[in-house]
């Protein structure tokens, strides 16, 4: 999975934006119609599959950190809309401190259309590779 995530962390654009104050942040991000998880979903109307979308959220709070971080549960999720090509992805955030980590609190809207909500809890580890 670490491909996918490494194309997901290159459709980023720009930087990380937010207040370190209030622990919020936000990402925007273009999957244009080559990127590697519309090619089967589905052929003829691609979307964003799901787990993509988690991903990115994933992804968009590694870039924050500058760190790896490790899913280790999804809490809750709701897809409200599907994401096709080529539209502009911001991904909004909130941090909090969770047990063994941090939790994410999810937006992602599409061409400024909430299109999912969900809540990550992760795990940083270490390693500085981002």
């Amino acid at each position: 999975m670490k491909p996918l995530r490494n194309e997901i962390l290159a459709c980023a654009e720009g930087p990380v934006l937010g207040r370190e104050d209030d622990r919020e942040f936000e990402l925007t991000y273009h999957f244009g119609k080559d990127f590697t998880a519309f090619a089967g979903h589905f052929p003829g109307r691609p979307i964003l599959p799901a787990f993509v979308q988690l991903l990115a959220g994933e992804c968009a709070m590694q870039t924050r950190a500058r760190r790896e971080v490790v899913l280790q549960r999804v809490k809750r999720a709701k897809f409200l809309k599907p994401i096709q090509p080529d539209q502009k992805i911001t991904v909004r955030w909130r941090e909090q401190p969770a047990d063994d980590g941090v939790r994410g609190s999810f937006t992602l809207l599409a061409d400024g259309e909430k299109a999912a909500t969900f809540t990550l809890e992760m795990t940083a580890t270490g390693q500085a590779d981002v």
